[in-house]
């Protein structure tokens, strides 16, 4: 069984008592949840279904792990000229604020109901306008405005939050790119994603990598770690480090993320295991199966679905992606993922309290109990 983040733990693997080292626990979280109250006070003037869309930005941002602000913190903490604690929780805020603006517009283009053991921004107002008395098509169609316009909001509040965060003149140039890289990469995987997902397409394994890294690792590991040694004054060369070290971490996350898509536990996960399958997503997982005597009864089950895979579909779908080798070949990358950032730390000469973490993000990260 592959693992990944506790839902004990914000960081993967971070030791209990390594917030001693940084900005108190609940810093980030204030950060974000002040801004989306004040952005909901603001709608409120407005109108009262403005101030009910961004209570739903803000249910959805209150859900997650915010792993994010905390590698922000993490890294700043690390180095001797960091910024005032209030700037780099802002900082933190902005990359927590923009996963919810991404995963708002991944619900909607998967048509997701859940997430986190509620439902979606999209569904929810689905709900509601069929509680209204709204034909199921316009409904939905109803859900999906109302989750492209939640998910704009949460992009503008991702750059407002660093724009205002009152970081340095000299450091806040790097923080916007930092924002923007992490936004412009993670669009490329999504529709690098989308595009794989077309019938009869047949991406090539460095091409499914390219998605997996593009769409996660940039904006949940990458950049949030090097927001962090920048706003903490790291020397420009372990800012570079922590950007390979975190896209490597990041890729090994989404690859256990589209095993946990497949094979994990709905109640653990808050995420339906038939979702990747039904969408007929080119994981890693089906890209390796594709080069198997398995991939054509795999491809037909997908494709002849017309999107509703049902619960028997999925259990065949499972059954040959364990038996043609394609989870192991999965789990082998995230163990090999591993060590590539293992062999990057060994390296990196990072502060050793730094080093010392991120060892421990490494193995929470890919860690596999079997």
């Amino acid at each position: 069984m592959v693992t990944v983040f506790s839902r004990a733990s914000a960081i993967p693997g971070a030791r209990p008592d390594s917030g001693a080292r940084t900005a108190p626990a609940g810093g980030g979280d204030s950060a974000l949840d002040g801004f989306l109250a004040e952005a909901t006070d603001r709608a409120r003037a407005l109108a009262p279904g403005y101030a009910r869309l961004w209570g739903e930005v803000a249910r959805l941002s209150a859900g997650g792990k915010r792993i994010r602000p905390r590698l922000v913190r993490m890294a700043a903490a690390s180095y001797p000229a960091r910024e005032p604690d209030p700037v780099v929780d802002a900082v933190g805020a902005a990359f927590e604020l923009l996963h919810t603006a991404l995963i708002v517009h991944d619900d909607v283009i998967d048509q997701d109901e859940q997430r986190r053991h509620q439902p979606t921004v999209n569904a929810a107002a689905a709900s509601r306008a069929s509680a209204a008395g709204a034909a199921p098509d316009r409904a939905r169609q109803y859900g999906v405005g109302v989750g492209v316009i939640a998910g704009d909001l949460a992009l503008a509040g991702a750059y407002r939050l660093v724009a205002r965060s009152g970081a340095s003149p000299e450091r806040l140039p790097e923080l916007l790119e930092l924002i923007d890289e992490a936004l412009f990469c993670s669009a490329a995987g999504e529709l690098l994603d989308v595009d794989h997902a077309l019938p009869g397409a047949r991406p090539a394994r460095d091409q499914v990598l390219t998605a997996t890294c593009l769409k996660t690792a940039v904006y949940s590991f990458q950049t949030p770690l090097q927001a962090g040694g920048v706003l903490g004054g790291a020397p420009a060369e372990h800012v570079a480090v922590l950007g390979r070290l975190g896209r490597t971490v990041g890729t090994a996350y989404q690859l256990v993320d589209d095993l946990l898509g497949v094979f994990g536990d709905p109640e653990a996960t808050g995420k339906s295991v038939v979702s990747d399958l039904r969408e007929g997503k080119r994981t890693m997982l089906v890209a390796a199966a594709q080069r198997t005597p398995a991939g054509a009864e795999l491809d037909a089950l997908l494709e002849g679905s017309g999107g509703q895979v049902d619960a028997e579909q999925a259990r065949r779908a499972r059954e040959l992606l364990e038996r043609c080798g394609a989870r192991q070949e999965v789990e082998d990358m995230v163990a090999g993922c591993a060590a590539e950032a293992r062999a990057l730390l060994d390296d990196a000469r990072l502060p050793p309290a730094l080093e010392q973490d991120l060892r421990r993000i490494v193995g929470g990260a890919t860690e596999r109990i079997r």
